[in-house]
């Protein structure tokens, strides 16, 4: 049985935070040049050897950035993690760089699936975010090439006050792209990210409250930072309605013509059955295991079946909660994984302080300890962004 509190299920691996644009919300502060103490190749490989010291099942990796197409040798990498047994990733920046010659390399290198971000189902939306025009059209070229190549295609969107209204154009834009998983990420206040560009705490419950009906179109809905989808899930499977606003209403009935249109073209294409679903792989409580070709597993949030490597080495609990806990130049990740006090902290939710420390589904969500600390400097803290009050329910557990 795999236990999250001795290996990780998911490793995040920021190759470099070189990048060719400048988005506003961008954790990673990314600069133009690559940084000079970057992890050589060979330090890249060791890294590997690290990773596969776990033991199997191996951690998935997600090769990110910055942008890891800024990097040379990122074929090598990934080939070097694939041949050794690794499921590997890649989230990549929607630029030039992204040619059809390189996904085509990287399907070739091993790759399992790439991810686009996309936070706008427009160019007006989503060009305003990333800081450079014309990058939603780059972007759907890179989508259409890797769907071409045979590549699956992952969407990450990022919610913040800016784009909230325009979710259900990003379900549609999801469902003409036959993506196999739309991962909601809800805006965590570090690197460039302000906090006046989160949602509130009644309009994160309404969007999460949203993502459980948007399964029902037949796409494929996680949820990152913001993991009481899990809660709302437990919830509304048990015909309890959490409470929702108007946000909630306004995204219900847009989703309704969203669900229109899709009937609309399956008739006309004379394909998919009515009624069909995928549902929600956040993973609450009977569907962590994914359909969408990555297996889930309940309870995972920063420190807690995750960590994060720098491109300099320094591993993190999460790439949104900058917290060191030792670099892969000095230890290995076991010996972090399984040593440090923040992390053994973080993988303990009876540790956990406010009413976080007090809800019943403290196992399966924990609320996002990033957000916590950016909000109050303590990332045992409780969820800044959760409205439910504990009580409702008996403890639940993975």
């Amino acid at each position: 049985m795999f236990d999250i509190r001795e290996k990780p299920f998911i490793v995040f691996w920021e190759l470099t935070r070189a990048c060719m644009l400048a988005c506003k919300h961008c954790r990673a502060k990314a600069q133009k040049k690559r940084h000079p103490d970057e992890l050589t190749t060979e330090e890249a490989f060791g890294v590997i050897d690290m990773l596969r010291e776990f033991g199997k099942p191996y951690p998935l990796v997600v090769v990110t950035g910055g942008d890891p197409l800024m990097r040379e040798d990122v074929f090598e990498i990934v080939e070097q993690a694939s041949s050794s047994g690794i499921r590997v990733a890649i989230a990549f920046s929607g630029t030039p760089l992204a040619t059809r010659e390189k996904i085509e390399r990287l399907k070739d290198s091993g790759v399992a699936r790439v991810a686009i971000s996309i936070d706008g189902s427009n160019a007006e939306v989503h060009d305003s975010f990333r800081g450079i025009r014309g990058t939603f059209e780059t972007s759907m070229r890179i989508i259409d090439d890797a769907v071409d190549v045979g590549l699956p295609v992952q969407i990450n969107t990022t919610v913040t006050k800016f784009n909230l209204h325009d979710l259900p154009g990003m379900v549609e834009l999801c469902l003409n792209k036959s993506v196999v998983l739309w991962d909601v990420f809800f805006v965590v206040p570090t690197g460039r990210a302000k906090a006046e560009y989160m949602p509130s705490s009644q309009e994160f419950e309404d969007i999460l409250c949203w993502l459980y009906d948007v399964s029902k179109l037949g796409l494929n809905v996680k949820s990152s930072a913001a993991c009481h989808l899990r809660r709302v899930e437990y919830m509304r499977d048990r015909g309890v309605m959490p409470e929702t606003g108007e946000l909630y209403r306004e995204l219900k009935e847009r989703l309704e013509n969203v669900e229109k249109r899709a009937k609309e073209v399956e008739k006309v294409e004379g394909g998919g059955s009515e009624g069909e679903t995928k549902g929600i792989v956040a993973g609450a409580h009977g569907r962590s295991l994914a359909r969408d070709g990555i297996g889930r597993m309940m309870g995972i949030t920063d420190g807690r079946g995750m960590f994060f490597i720098s491109h300099i080495g320094e591993v993190y609990p999460s790439g949104f909660l900058p917290l060191i806990t030792g670099n892969v130049r000095e230890k290995t990740l076991q010996e972090i994984y399984m040593e440090s006090p923040v992390f053994q902290d973080l993988k303990d939710p009876e540790r956990l302080k406010g009413k976080c420390g007090k809800c019943e589904f403290r196992y399966i969500c924990g609320g996002s300890r990033a957000r916590a600390y950016a909000v109050y400097g303590d990332y045992l803290a409780q969820e800044p962004r959760c409205i439910y009050k504990p009580g409702k329910f008996e403890l639940v557990k993975p």
